[in-house]
């Protein structure tokens, strides 16, 4: 059987060869196992790099045979070696070397290591950067770190510095909107700090198209409530203007009834000069703002209806414009209705109190106190928006009774 040393130097530079594409083979796998911490595959890679090398450092100690005229005596016994076992011992090393880099490759795309979590993060549409307390960088991905040139216009150096830089939290780079978040995490004892940027575009346009919505809504009421004010003012209006006509009507008839009433019948005269006293009060207390005690009765009429003691406890200063005195009676009629409605209360106080320049009018119930919070809908929202055109403000006072406060400042 033919020995390694009689081959041609031909084919010995061949299994030369050969044994330096084993150690660079062995050298790739033990590294891409190590960048992915897979421990064994390394070490697996390192115990056959070492015969690969041994073999192609006995054939370059064999190839220098002539110019040297003396060999190591390893190297001369191995050279002696039959061929056949030498072919059968790289055929080893070489099938097991390329499992070795296959089983690399297969784990690379099918366990999770740092260079897939790497791959993915960088293919996400966000940015992540995490760094120490000091700033310095551990990990940040592609995204993080164009938008960093975009902002600052340097490359991502110092967590804490970037995060100064974005402290406002929302940012708009180039035609898309990002936020910016910041939190601190611990990991193995260590206080890091975290940082993720999403893109928030699409959110930022709706809402922005929610609040110019809530603005045409708020826009909307206000005109809303201006017609229903309108409106009661319209009907307001349209009955005086009918009770006027009924006392014009009945003046009329009232003057052709005294005209045609015999001088002699005093029985007659009596009904008809106590009919003319009728229409006199009536003429006195049409329908107008200024009628106060008019309203005032017809308040205590509304309370005696809803079966529930009103009590006065003031006088109507005589400094509220008419404006002011119509606000008053609609926030007492309010006021009464929703004592009795919401409150089941069965007696409700007035007061005022004056001040430099305003007056104080409380609408104090003795009722159930609400027990959730309390918001303005309704009449109540009417009455605060009168309120607020006239300046004067309406609030809630919560103690042992329920009491509704209107803030009334004089002119």
């Amino acid at each position: 059987m033919v020995s390694f040393s009689m081959l041609p130097a031909l084919l010995r530079s061949l299994f030369a060869l050969w044994t330096l594409l084993l150690c660079l083979i062995n050298i790739g796998s033990g590294v891409l196992a190590a960048v992915k911490k897979h421990l064994a595959y390394t070490a697996f890679a390192i115990l056959l790099f070492v015969p690969s090398y041994f073999m192609w450092q006995v054939i370059f100690d064999y190839s220098l045979i002539e110019k040297m005229k003396h060999i190591s005596e390893i190297t001369q016994r191995i050279v002696l070696f039959p061929t056949a076992y030498l072919l059968i011992a790289f055929v080893a090393l070489t099938i097991a070397s390329a499992v070795l880099f296959l089983r690399n490759i297969k784990f690379d795309r099918t366990f999770i290591t740092p260079g897939t979590i790497k791959l993915y993060l960088d293919k996400v549409p966000c940015g992540i950067c995490c760094w120490r307390e000091n700033g310095r960088i551990l990990f940040s991905n592609v995204c993080i770190n164009e938008l960093c040139m975009e902002v600052s216009s340097t490359p991502l150096l110092n967590g804490n510095h970037f995060n100064e830089t974005v402290k406002d939290g929302i940012l708009k780079i180039g035609d898309k909107v990002w936020r910016f978040v910041c939190n601190e995490i611990e990991l193995d004892g260590e206080k890091l700090r975290e940082m993720i940027a999403s893109d928030i575009t699409d959110e930022n346009a709706k809402t922005e198209a929610l609040k110019n919505d809530n603005a045409r809504i708020s826009q909307l009421n206000r005109e809303l409530q201006d017609y229903y004010i309108s409106i009661d003012e319209s009907v307001k209006r349209t009955e005086i203007l009918q009770a006027k006509m009924n006392i014009h009507d009945e003046m009329n008839r009232l003057m052709l009834l005294t005209v045609s009433c015999d001088k002699e019948d005093v029985k007659k005269l009596d009904k008809v000069f106590s009919l003319w006293e009728q229409n006199s009060l009536l003429l006195c207390m049409e329908a107008d703002k200024k009628a106060s005690n008019q309203k005032s009765e017809s308040l205590n009429a509304l309370a005696k209806s809803l079966g529930i003691n009103l009590k006065w406890d003031m006088m109507i200063p005589k400094t509220l414009t008419d404006e002011q005195k119509e606000l008053f009676f609609f926030t007492s009629q309010e006021a009464l209705i929703n004592a009795v409605k919401h409150a089941a209360a069965k007696e409700m106080t007035i007061s005022a109190e004056s001040g430099e320049g305003e007056v104080v009018f409380r609408f104090t119930n003795n009722g159930k106190i609400p027990t959730s919070e309390i918001h303005y809908e309704g009449g109540l929202a009417n009455i605060e928006y009168l309120a607020g055109k006239q300046g004067a403000t309406v609030s809630v006072e919560l103690s042992e009774a329920f009491t509704l406060v209107l803030q009334i400042k004089l002119s």
